[in-house]
């Protein structure tokens, strides 16, 4: 986007009456007496005005709708005085501004200090520090420390510099409306230093880059082990669950505190003067005690640790963790942190638990999280999007899902308070509560716009008035919080945590004032009672269990069995949830204990097979909706095509409406899974030619701004027809004509090949150089040998050398199957398919899948050959080339097709390739046995060449063959593009890097 520069002229013009008037009054601006009130009205107002923000809300003067949120008092110094947003989105912040008076030195530690945690706890990378007379960028990439903070990559500016146009461009190109809406703000983070770990070696500062949500997690780790270790120093016999709880609970007190502290919904400093005193521990209990009798909640309910015989940590350890989270000491600002970040820390908290033993203490990974790799938690922006296309919807009164869901909103015209109050909301697997947050967050929104637009009702209602605006009242959070979410885990800890968040995000913008008028008024506690709404129990596994088994106390205690019915009697009463949202765990079903897996096989009837546990879910989670239910995963996009899905894809789609599915599968959404994923969002109530709106987002940044992505619309029952059922996210309108004409043209390539697996080595005796199996070295009577790493586009490497002799460690194919020429192609895709050509005899393990002529193998006395030669003709498989078929195989066109009605784009399995339609020829017929040959002497060039390639040493002969492999390359696939009939307008849809290459 290009920035307009008649807009710079003119704000340039008009900064410049500014500076005249700054010196014209400069004695009276720069006197102590000059506030910093006076300064933001006459000047920083006036300046970021110039930059297009509408600072006085002249035009945006909906509460809820303005870019720019002006702190009103001075004294407040744990909330920041100006923060900027983009329209529609007010959830990200994009900079803050924190101003001072012009008499004091800007280049002051505690300033800085105070300016960059606003920055660095909300996740936004530069922060101003201004007083109009200079003007500071701050680098918040880093962790503020009050020694070092002047320090680091920092810009400023003196208000003369405005005079000169390319010192204002700098500011103006970086923080003016129409930049900032250009990305402008993005794209200087990016150029910022990273400075690296021999940093300091060259004159800077050592530094490490970490975000809010890594520091603090690393924090409260170290201080979950420093804390179980000073519990286990008081009382030995403590053990890993009475530790494990015990940590957790004193930790969210003290987050919990903090954050009342830096809200300033306390006034009392807590936790610095634990740390100051000689019965630290008391202290805390007593102020806890205390804070029970006002706030209520789970977090200050009486536990073990408020017992008098409960011995509590080490005094010294307990203090030193209180002055390192004190505000006195503290890098956080519990004020700035936003409660969805503070969620994910805590997602990641829980996958881990304190283990005890007689004398030790240490902390490890739950067993289930290290099966799993690890604690993935959900993006905020899919968050946001599943809730708004769920809740939002139902708020809204939608009856079908918007083309851009998240495009601003107007009035309000949906449902009202009272309807809203009877609807029911739920994760049935919410971890540490984000989508909650997020469906909380959805209807205080919605709630507080009904009200601006309904006054009267607003204070009929308990509406109080804040800043000259009608707001929620705590009752009315705690109503929506009682009314409408519901939450299950089978994790105790997570439950905890869930809670917790919700209680912060009811109190994020409340005060001392809101808070004790609810008790003067209401004569209540400010955080309402959510054990029956958020429940610790197992969403899958019901009561029946136990019917006529004795379960030993500790496994009934670990499958956790829970009945809906039971636990939310009037909701299932009447009908169920209204909408269920969440992210379900990934867990392949064989990870799981017989018991549980056999439930799931008896109870569920579209869990089968070697399939995972989200199935298990989605199936239960659309029993619970009600009639007219909406449901919205994040799952796996193996579901769309995988066979264990099949039932259950074929069971929605005759019984349900698929409003929508995103496709995602271009990117990574969780950091460090290797899975990619869809959204699906589900309504209970099927209607008939249901229309199903299909998107495809290549990047997290189209997904994030609704942008630059592809859909369609496609009838729902379509897919019925495909293979298995498979949801296809591609526009069949435009690809099924392409995979009709192959087919009408193709012969499968099962019939001129055998496709298997090769040799599945125990992979625990591979060790090299020791007389196992492989060998790096030539022995007698070894074989060649290579891996699916070893294999590329018509080229291989030997890996080594096997010894092929049968034994107890694994189970040998039949000799033919290697002992032949043969195609051979690894199982894992990475960008495309990789087949090669083998003429030397070459063994080869699981990883690879070798295809043999069917005519080659008429001496093997194996049944996987006799069945396929009794079912074959050899005469018809022995006239096809290989050469002819690794062209065919590596081509454009098989590729497109492997990826758009085969398989997810990570694996190729031997059933795969046996449907892949080869091009048949009738050898009878001049013209297409010389267009066979022709492909022929393409791949034996291209053969050749790759071998020249692995052999040649300069740099000039690389690029020769490398170029005239590329060359060969897209004349192979050109002469397929012909042997297959393809128009010029079917060749751009299959080249078409968006359309699954």
């Amino acid at each position: 986007m290009g920035i307009n520069s008649d807009s710079f002229d003119i704000a340039f013009t008009e900064v410049k009456k500014l500076v005249d008037k700054f010196n014209q009054g400069i004695k009276h601006y720069l006197s102590p007496s000059y506030n910093e009130t006076e300064v933001r009205k006459d000047f920083i107002d006036k300046f970021f005005i110039v930059l297009g923000w509408d600072v006085n809300h002249d035009i945006q003067q909906d509460p809820y709708q303005q870019e720019v949120k002006v702190e009103k008092t001075q004294d407040n110094q744990k909330r920041t005085d100006y923060t900027f947003y983009l329209f529609p989105n007010f959830k990200d912040t994009k900079f803050y501004v924190e101003a001072k008076k012009p008499s004091q030195n800007l280049r002051n530690a505690d300033y800085y200090f105070q300016t960059i945690r606003y920055g660095w706890n909300s996740k936004t990378p530069i922060v101003v520090l201004t007083d109009f007379e200079e003007f500071h960028i701050l680098d918040c990439r880093i962790r503020p420390d009050i020694n070092k903070v002047i320090d680091g990559f920092h810009k400023q500016y003196y208000y003369t510099d405005y005079l000169e146009k390319e010192k204002f461009s700098e500011i103006y190109y970086l923080f003016s409306h129409e930049s900032v809406t250009a990305d402008s703000l993005e794209r200087y983070a990016d150029s910022l230093p990273k400075p690296k770990g021999k940093a300091s070696e060259k004159g800077f500062v050592k530094i490490k880059l970490q975000t809010i949500d890594e520091e603090f997690l690393e924090y409260i780790d170290r201080t979950r082990e420093s804390l179980a270790k000073a519990f286990k120093k008081n009382d030995e016999n403590l053990g890993s669950e009475e530790l494990t709880e015990a940590t957790q609970r004193t930790i969210d007190r003290l987050v919990f505190i903090r954050f009342l502290e830096d809200k300033l919904i306390e006034q009392d400093n807590y936790v610095s003067e634990f740390g100051k005193s000689n019965k630290a521990w008391i202290d805390f209990i007593t102020a806890c005690r205390r804070l029970d009798s006002k706030y209520n909640g789970i977090v200050f309910k009486k536990h073990f640790i408020d017992e008098q015989n409960f011995r509590g940590p080490e005094l010294n350890e307990f203090k030193n963790i209180c002055n390192e989270i004190s505000h006195l000491n503290s890098p956080y600002d519990f004020n700035a942190i936003p409660i969805h970040i503070l969620g994910s820390i805590y997602e990641r908290f829980l996958g881990k638990v304190v283990h005890a033993t007689d004398k030790r203490v240490k902390v490890e990974e739950k067993p289930e999280v290290r099966k799993a790799g690890g604690v993935y938690y959900t993006p905020k922006y899919i968050v946001d999007y599943i809730v708004d296309n769920t809740i939002g919807k139902i708020l809204r009164n939608e009856d079908s899902t918007p083309l851009v869901p998240m495009l601003p909103r107007g009035n309000v015209k949906g449902k009202t308070p009272a309807e809203i109050s009877k609807l029911r909301f739920a994760d049935i697997a919410c971890g540490s509560g984000s989508f909650l947050i997020g469906v909380f967050e959805t209807l205080l929104d919605y709630h507080n716009k009904y009200y601006q637009q309904h006054k009267a009702q607003a204070k009929k209602d308990g509406c109080i008035e804040k800043d000259g605006i009608m707001v929620l009242s705590i009752k009315q959070k705690q109503n929506i919080l009682l009314n409408n979410i519901y939450g299950v885990d089978i994790d105790q800890q997570a439950v905890e945590v869930t809670q917790l968040s919700l209680a912060l995000k009811m109190l994020e913008d409340e005060t001392t004032a809101t808070a004790n008028d609810m008790q003067v008024l209401f004569h209540e506690k400010i955080l309402p009672d959510l054990s029956n709404n958020i429940i610790c129990g197992n969403s899958l596994i019901g009561t029946d269990i136990l019917s006529g088994s004795m379960f030993a106390s500790e496994d009934e205690r670990k499958l956790n069995p829970m009945d809906f019915e039971t636990t939310f009697p009037e909701i299932m009463k009447n009908g169920g949830f209204d909408a269920i949202v969440g992210n379900p765990p990934y867990v392949n079903i064989e990870n799981l204990d017989d018991i549980t897996k056999n439930y799931y096989f008896n109870n569920y009837n579209t869990c089968v097979g070697r399939t995972d546990i989200y199935i298990v879910f989605i199936e239960k989670a659309l029993k619970l909706l009600n009639k007219n239910g909406l449901l919205s995963y994040i799952i796996p996009f193996a579901f769309t095509n995988q066979v264990y899905g099949t039932l259950l894809r074929k069971y929605i789609i005759q019984n349900y409406k698929i409003n929508e599915i995103v496709d995602t599968s271009d990117y990574f959404i969780f950091d460090s899974a290797n899975v990619k994923n869809i959204i699906i969002s589900i309504e209970k109530l099927k209607k008939s030619k249901s229309l199903t709106t299909v998107k495809r987002f290549l990047n997290e940044d189209s997904f994030v701004q609704q942008i630059s992505y592809k859909y369609f619309k496609i009838e729902q029952d379509n897919f019925l027809s495909l293979k298995d059922c498979r949801l296809e996210t591609k526009d069949l309108i435009k690809l099924i004509p392409i995979k009709e004409k192959m087919h009408s043209l193709s012969v499968p390539f099962y019939k001129i090949c055998l496709i298997a697996y090769g040799v599945r080595i125990n992979h625990k005796n591979k060790n090299i150089g020791k007389d196992y199996y492989i060998s790096l070295n030539y022995k007698s009577g070894y074989k060649h040998f290579c891996e699916g790493k070893n294999i590329d586009r018509y080229y291989f490497e030997q890996y080594g050398w096997l010894n092929y002799k049968p034994t107890e460690h694994y189970n040998p194919m039949f000799p033919e199957l290697f002992e032949n020429e043969k195609l051979m192609f690894i199982n894992v895709v990475k960008d495309r398919l990789r087949f090669c050509f083998d003429n030397e005899d070459t063994y080869n393990s699981h990883t690879v899948i070798n295809c043999v002529r069917i005519d080659k193998l008429k001496n093997a006395n194996h049944i996987s050959a006799r069945n396929i030669l009794n079912e074959s003709n050899l005469n018809f498989c022995k006239n096809y080339s290989y050469y002819y078929l690794l062209g065919i195989l590596n081509s454009n066109i098989i590729n497109w097709y492997f990826v758009n009605f085969l398989s997810e784009s990570l694996h190729f399995y031997p059933n795969d390739a046996k449907n892949l339609p080869i091009k048949e020829i009738n050898f009878q017929n001049e013209t297409e046995k010389q267009a066979h040959d022709k492909i022929v002497q393409l791949v034996e060039q291209m053969l050749e060449s790759k071998k020249q390639l692995q052999l040649i040493k300069t740099d000039k002969d690389k690029t020769y063959y490398e170029r005239k492999c590329e060359t060969l390359d897209n004349q192979i696939d050109s002469e397929v593009y012909k042997l297959y009939g393809l128009t010029e307008e079917e060749i751009k849809i299959v080249e078409d890097k968006n359309e699954g290459k």
